[in-house]
């Protein structure tokens, strides 16, 4: 049986009743959760603001530390931070770019020390060698990477890389094998006293020889050199013993089994690397 039109009418009124105190309720929740977002975004801007501006955390002291070829006051003036800005501000990946730009710079971090103090700490290059080009020399550092032009105030004391250049470019593989004769002269035990390197010459063919301040040359090919160093102490004993070492002496250690002498008056660096180079009588240990 069908109910009367009127209790059908009611019950629809009830219904939407019902529906619009439900809307009216959940409206109010979304108008409380919005009121309760803007005050807290409002509240965080605010603290923000009085956070940025407070002079507790301003930058009062900028500490440097690893400097040995560039000064503390080089690293500063790279590095470019206006006076007394806030600690939280601060755009550490630029100010660490900005440092980046000095070719002594091999790494460099930047940090912060709570309240008020930035700490930049700096990893220089260290050169090792000078790479001579066409009319030019390189400062080297030990990976073998050029990083930048010899200049006034430089260290020049280095020894010289010559040969290493193929068609104008380096020639990184004999600048590596270079740098590993270098080391090996460094730490090498049981060697006489050649004196200081002045130059190791590269030469495809021959080898690397290295020139010495006291007007010694070694020839000694490629690899194994430590084992042809330690076959010059005999060699310099016997030429004691002869009464042959004056002037200049090259001694060709390529073949730690057949080492071959040669004196003479004049020895040029860098052009005389081959054993048909120069003249003067021989010499077979």
């Amino acid at each position: 049986m069908k109910k009367p039109f009127r209790l059908q009418l009611e019950a629809k009124k009830n219904r939407l009743k019902r529906h619009a105190g439900e809307f009216l309720r959940e409206v109010g929740q979304v108008i409380l959760l919005m009121g309760a977002i803007v005050c807290v975004t409002a509240l965080l801007l605010i603290a923000y603001d009085v956070t940025v501006r407070s002079p507790y955390l301003c930058v009062r002291e900028v500490f440097v530390k690893g400097c040995k070829e560039l000064t503390e006051k080089e690293i500063l003036a790279l590095a470019a931070i206006r006076p007394t800005p806030n600690i939280l501000t601060l755009n550490l990946d630029a100010i660490v770019r900005r440092i980046q730009v000095n070719p002594w710079i091999r790494e460099v971090s930047v940090g912060r020390e709570f309240p008020n103090r930035l700490v930049i700490v700096v990893r220089e290059r260290k050169a090792v060698a000078l790479l001579q080009g066409e009319g030019e020399l390189h400062l080297l550092d030990g990976d073998g990477s050029l990083f930048k032009k010899l200049e006034p105030g430089d260290e020049t004391n280095l020894p010289v890389l010559t040969g290493c250049l193929r068609e104008g470019k380096a020639d990184e593989a004999l600048i590596k094998k270079s740098l590993v004769l270098l080391g090996t002269l460094a730490g090498a035990k049981d060697v006489p006293a050649i004196g200081s390197v002045s130059e190791v010459h590269g030469n495809e063919t021959f080898g690397l020889s290295v020139f010495t301040d006291t007007g010694l040359c070694l020839q000694l090919g490629f690899d194994g050199y430590e084992g042809k160093l330690q076959r010059l102490a005999p060699v310099m004993a016997d030429l004691d013993r002869k009464n042959l070492k004056t002037g200049f002496l090259l001694i060709d250690l390529s073949d730690p089994a057949k080492i071959n002498v040669q004196q003479r008056s004049v020895l040029t660096p860098g052009g005389s690397a081959e054993p048909a180079a120069g003249t003067g009588q021989g010499y077979r240990m």
